[in-house]
């Protein structure tokens, strides 16, 4: 996957639409319990400038608007939670505490930073919002990849607004691009990211908050 223009390129030439995000069955496969690490980003602030992408995006009805409190920046999956891991994707209680730990450590080194959210882009599952930060949330990748024993996710860091939730394969609506493209460059505003956190998401659940397991401070 290429940078966020390429991205939107490909998303303009293909024009097909998927079921994005964990309300996805085939996705979820029957699992109850979703981990991750993130960075939770507080929206209060931004509000003025969030609302306009949300409403030029909300009279599609296949789009499923993210509330405030789910927004985020997702860093790493870490998998399903079980009590015993069969499949891949699959994790157990014991390794999230092992990551915790090595997580935490690993973060203990990491200066915090700021980053700049502008620009409406999409994905065939999900619009969403660039990060620009000058490289800092794909270096906090690869430190947490590294430090914990994971895999560096592919493409670029971006906070997503809304799921896309149609057949795969259903064709993009010309008002579709047409809106997005109104705001291909549209500044948001800046976030200071601090911590970062290890969630439980609840799969049965549309937009539940996500559960803290643990709060891991930068430098």
């Amino acid at each position: 996957m290429g940078g966020y223009e390429d991205i939107w390129e490909a998303f303009v030439a293909e024009r097909r639409l998927e079921f994005g995000g964990h309300m996805d069955p085939g996705w979820q496969d029957g699992h109850a319990l979703s981990a991750s690490l993130m960075i939770p980003v507080e929206t209060g602030h931004l509000s003025d400038r969030l609302d306009p992408l949300r409403e030029a995006l909300r009279p599609f009805p296949f789009v499923s608007l993210h509330p405030d409190h789910f927004m985020h920046i997702t860093l790493l999956l870490l998998g399903f939670l079980v009590p015993k891991p069969e499949e891949a994707g699959e994790i157990s209680s014991e390794r999230l505490t092992n990551i915790e730990i090595r997580a935490r450590r690993t973060l203990a080194e990491f200066p915090a930073f700021g980053v700049e959210f502008a620009n409406l882009n999409a994905f065939p599952g999900a619009a969403f919002i660039e990060a620009q930060d000058g490289g800092m949330i794909k270096r906090l990748r690869e430190t947490l990849s590294g430090g914990c024993g994971l895999k560096m996710p592919s493409g670029p860091p971006h906070m997503t607004l809304a799921y896309f939730q149609a057949p795969d394969g259903t064709g993009v609506p010309e008002g579709l691009i047409s809106a997005i493209e109104r705001y291909r460059d549209w500044p948001v505003g800046e976030v200071r990211v601090k911590e970062v956190e290890l969630t439980l998401l609840d799969l049965s659940r549309g937009y539940p908050e996500p559960e803290c397991l643990a709060k891991m401070p930068l430098a």
